[in-house]
């Protein structure tokens, strides 16, 4: 059920991208989520899960191939979750690795080709992600034997997205006509629609890291729903201070997004009333980097790594300091111990979660560079569209196919064309 909840997801994302994205966009938003969904299962399925879970590797570092091909998941379980069976937990994790490089390419949407797109994923899928799960949660991982405090994937899924978001919208460059006009939102009404999928879901992300229908389950539900609801509460109010805009269903739609990401760390580690601070802070935290980034000029299409970077920092250091035992130490597994954070005298939690935050977003970073140097170097799989593809629209250029009838879509000439479908 879980996995599932997290499924509905990746189309949601897909709505929230295409909503966010220009019309002429907007299906190829929805169409690379589920794109990358099905090429980052296969991946998981031959070894990603293997990498990232093995729990019979002696390394710190990456797991081994005990798994590979999904071989010894039916009948056993898995040090991680002890409580279900192997092949529910890869299942399970599965979902999370399909969503997560779903998260960046909104930094440059209408600018990646779709073909580049699918490799880069499955590449950064296997060099990225899979080390970084390892690392974080497997039985031998070097931060999991610190104790880092990262309940759901503050830093597997949201700062290595964000992250890598931050490296692809630098290096990509900017699109051909930023800043020469406004970029409209084409459908908030898709964006509602995605962000309700993706809260529904995340309910299932975060309470399914319990494995177990228990009370850190109902905790790490409880703390989300409430951190996405005061965190676009918020950036819609700062929406309205300082963009001067009305009550803003964008905003509210991409504030809460915020908070829910913000929270996925300390979602089952923390007293539920501790998720209003995450909120407020999330949502106002991630606002104003969207206005950094903006300031700064990097052209992050639809503000991943404002959201999900900044967020799930935030939310890491945020649980280094609020992290109570009277969490950790609930439903643990046998032979499990449990940490805390500072408001239990657990001082070196803060150190550790920085030394998280920095180890994940350097190699996020790191690797999303030479893998675009990479692939830019090979003519076929080079990623970014060309200047007249781009102004035509990735749903023409690259999918073949429109959201919407007889939609006028400007060329390079600046005359409008009728596009028949």
């Amino acid at each position: 059920m879980q996995a599932a909840l997290i499924f509905i997801m990746i189309p949601g994302l897909g709505y929230f991208y295409a909503g966010l994205a220009e019309t002429k966009n907007s299906l190829t938003m929805l169409h690379a989520c589920m794109l990358i969904f099905s090429v980052v299962a296969i991946q998981w399925a031959l070894f990603g899960y293997s990498l990232a879970f093995s729990d019979t590797s002696s390394t710190v570092f990456i797991g081994n191939f005990e798994y590979g091909a999904l071989l010894n998941t039916m009948n056993t379980q898995n040090k991680v979750a002890p409580t279900v069976p192997n092949s529910l937990w890869a299942m399970y994790q599965m979902m999370a690795a399909c969503i997560t490089p779903g998260l960046w390419i909104g930094a440059t949407a209408g600018r990646m080709r779709l073909l580049p797109t699918m490799v880069f994923a499955f590449l950064w899928s296997t060099i990225v992600y899979d080390p970084i799960a390892y690392w974080v949660y497997a039985n031998n991982g070097w931060l999991h034997n610190l104790n880092v405090l990262d309940y759901a994937g503050g830093t597997l899924v949201h700062l290595s997205a964000g992250s890598t978001a931050f490296v692809l919208a630098a290096m990509m460059g900017r699109r051909v006509d930023y800043g020469q006009r406004d970029f409209e939102n084409h459908n908030p009404s898709y964006v509602y629609l995605g962000t309700a999928l993706l809260w529904f879901g995340w309910m299932g992300f975060d309470g399914g890291c319990a494995t177990a229908a228990d009370s850190r389950a109902v905790n790490a539900a409880f703390t989300t729903n409430l951190s996405g609801a005061i965190a676009g509460l918020v950036w819609m109010g700062l929406d309205a201070l300082v963009n001067k805009k009305k009550f803003s269903s964008v905003g509210y739609c991409t504030g809460a997004v915020a908070g829910l990401a913000t929270m996925t760390a300390g979602s089952g580690l923390v007293q539920p009333g501790f998720a209003l601070i995450y909120g407020t802070l999330g949502g106002s935290l991630c606002f104003f980097a969207v206005k950094a980034m903006h300031y700064l000029k990097i052209d992050d299409s639809l503000d991943v790594a404002a959201v999900h970077g900044v967020g799930g920092s935030l939310g890491l250091l945020l649980t280094g300091l609020f992290a109570q035992y009277s969490v950790t130490a609930t439903d643990l597994p046998i032979g499990s111990s449990a940490t805390a954070g500072w408001v239990e005298k657990v001082w070196i939690q803060v150190p550790i979660q920085l030394a998280a935050i920095a180890a994940v977003a350097a190699w996020s970073m790191f690797w999303t560079a030479i893998l675009v140097v990479f692939m830019n170097f090979i003519p076929v799989l080079k990623l970014r569209v060309t200047a007249d593809d781009e102004i035509l629209g990735l749903d023409e250029s690259e999918v073949g196919e429109q959201s919407y009838p007889f939609v006028p879509v400007p060329t390079l000439q600046g005359k409008d064309k009728l596009i028949d479908v």
